[in-house]
């Protein structure tokens, strides 16, 4: 046993047994600890695993008129965007799909909320119409609290052409296979 002394007082015992067994049980967990190393993934040129998943962004001024919700009003743009999206949804069995409805800053809150949540009900019912199993589909609006733009002013046209990206329709797509 050895004892470590400050100026007359005894600071600590240490036993010279417990000092090896200390450093053995170091060197032993940090042997434990280390990971093999993984085997390389051949690497193929020819698989191309389709995503499990993913989002598809529509433009609101392709599809509606600024301000407005019907898809009555789809440019010949829009139209074909939706009609796209049907037909690759159709050609793989989808888990779900949630349709999500954005609206710009202008106006006010309880208006953009609506013109988003109808915006996202007129793209879910053109995908039920379509063949996309309605019990698989969601349609949320989200107003304006998700923006992917930002743009000064209050209003104008310039403010409005600015804000465009803001005014869109997401759908998230999750598949079964």
């Amino acid at each position: 046993m050895q004892n470590i002394w400050n100026g007359g007082a005894r600071i600590m015992t240490i036993k010279p047994w417990l000092t090896l067994a200390a450093a053995g049980f170091v060197l032993l967990a940090s042997a434990c600890s280390t990971t093999p190393e993984q085997e390389p993934v051949p690497e193929t040129q020819d698989m191309q695993p389709l995503p499990s998943t993913f989002l598809e962004r529509l433009s609101s001024d392709g599809m509606f008129a600024f301000g407005k919700s019907s898809i009555e009003d789809l440019s010949g743009e829009g139209q074909f965007a939706l009609d796209e999206l049907a037909t690759r949804l159709a050609e793989r069995q989808v888990e779900i799909v949630h349709v999500i409805g954005h609206s710009d800053r202008l106006g006010t809150a309880v208006v953009n909320q609506r013109v988003s949540s109808q915006r996202a009900n007129a793209v879910r019912d053109y995908l039920i119409g379509r063949g996309v199993p309605e019990e698989r589909i969601t349609a949320v609006g989200r107003g304006a609290i998700e923006p992917v733009v930002e743009c000064d002013g209050r209003g104008g046209q310039e403010v409005i052409d600015c804000l465009a990206p803001n005014r869109r329709v997401e759908v998230r797509v999750q598949f079964a296979d």
